[in-house]
């Protein structure tokens, strides 16, 4: 299955990667502590005959191997917010340092390139005209401290569908058909502190010396990547309220769509996640580090 899921991830990567999540996942419930190295033994042959037979195939099914045997591994061991982030990281600075090696072959630099991509895209969707052109390029400077995000939410996709495929096999394998409940999500410290050192960051980059851009690039991306933990939590006290309050189908239908709306144009489920860090609305247990990994 694991083999399986890196051939149709050559053409048809989630599906790919749900596969090879899948096959991991299967040999950690068999083989248990061999079944580590197992997996990583046969990622990395896979990835090895992917670069012999073509260098395109190994650039594609790098960031798959790394996040379905990652996922499958955290899965396997207990998933939490510290680990399955780190496996994010992994498998979007493996995918950026592709690119970017990539990119540093062939001319331009891929901040360059990512940059152009995503005017392009803009272009696109707010047309040709005058007021196009004046919000495009009013977007710019938005566009070159974000584009490292693309990179981090692909990696997040990436990882929600290796969850999903080791879940099937979990199930499958120990019988028990409970799914991991957002309701329970418990956002880490370390997020917090990301969030406010990434803040000052910014801050500081608008000062003018050498090095702002990158910083200011690192630091935007590294908020938009932590307000997604936050915007779990923020929905994780939604799906605690509705289940308590015993929503009906149709109302839960327009709450969840309300609320989606609300964190697009105002990050509003993100602030009720953050704020919930402390306030702790659902009464969960935390200890006092509230850092643990039953997180």
């Amino acid at each position: 299955m694991l083999a399986l899921g890196c051939v149709v991830a050559i053409f048809l990567p989630y599906a790919g990667i749900l596969l090879a999540a899948y096959g991991a996942r299967e040999v950690l419930c068999a083989k248990a502590r061999r079944g580590v190295g197992l997996i990583l033994f046969e990622g990395v042959g896979l990835l090895a005959v992917s670069f012999i037979a073509n260098v395109t195939y190994a650039v594609l099914l790098a960031p798959v191997i790394v996040c379905s045997l990652g996922i499958a591994w955290c899965m396997w061991r207990g998933a939490t917010v510290t680990n399955v982030s780190v496996v994010v990281v992994l498998t979007a600075l493996t995918s950026l340092g592709i690119d970017a090696a990539i990119a540093a072959m062939t001319g331009p630099s891929l901040q360059d390139a990512m940059v152009s991509y995503l005017m392009a895209a803009v272009a696109q969707s707010v047309g040709t005209g005058i007021e196009g052109e004046f919000l495009a390029s009013g977007l710019e400077p938005i566009m070159m401290a974000l584009w490292p995000l693309v990179y981090v939410v692909s990696a997040a996709s990436y990882a929600l569908f290796a969850g999903l495929g080791s879940h099937v096999m979990q199930t499958r394998c120990t019988g028990d058909p409970r799914r991991p409940s957002l309701s329970r999500f418990d956002a880490p410290m370390w997020s917090v502190a990301v969030l406010a050192v990434s803040i000052v960051c910014v801050g500081a980059s608008f000062t003018g010396f050498p090095e702002a851009q990158i910083v200011r690039t690192v630091s935007v991306t590294a908020i938009m990547s932590v307000r997604i933990i936050f915007a779990c939590q923020g929905f994780g006290v939604l799906s605690a309220l509705m289940a308590r309050r015993r929503f009906g189908c149709v109302t839960r239908f327009i709450c969840i769509l309300l609320v989606f709306w609300s964190e697009m144009m105002f990050f509003a489920m993100s602030i009720v996640g953050l704020i919930d860090v402390w306030a702790n609305f659902r009464k969960l247990e935390r200890d006092g580090s509230h850092a643990q990994a039953k997180q």
